[in-house]
């Protein structure tokens, strides 16, 4: 399963349907969704970021999520470029 075009509804709708399948499906369905929920969480998160950032500032807001301002800038930079959220740190 692919995280591309799901998004935090889709995700629900699909983790939803889980109890309804037989345990192997099941299982292997789980599985699948771990990796989409993480990506579709990380880019909820960093969009909530970017959006959290027309009305604060980078300091305000990473005191209120309780880290940096470098990890708030990374969090734009991610949802700016997508294509850094695929890169592995080396």
């Amino acid at each position: 399963m692919d995280a591309e075009g799901v998004d935090a509804r889709e995700l629900a709708r699909l983790v939803g349907r889980l109890p309804k399948m037989p345990p192997v499906q099941r299982a292997k369905a789980a599985r699948e969704l771990v990796d989409v929920a993480k990506r579709v969480l990380s880019l909820t998160a960093d969009e909530a970021v970017v959006e959290a950032l027309q009305s604060m500032t980078y300091k305000a807001l990473a005191a209120e999520l309780g880290t940096s301002e470098a990890s708030v800038n990374k969090a734009v930079s991610r949802h700016r470029n997508p294509g850094m959220r695929d890169r592995r740190k080396s």
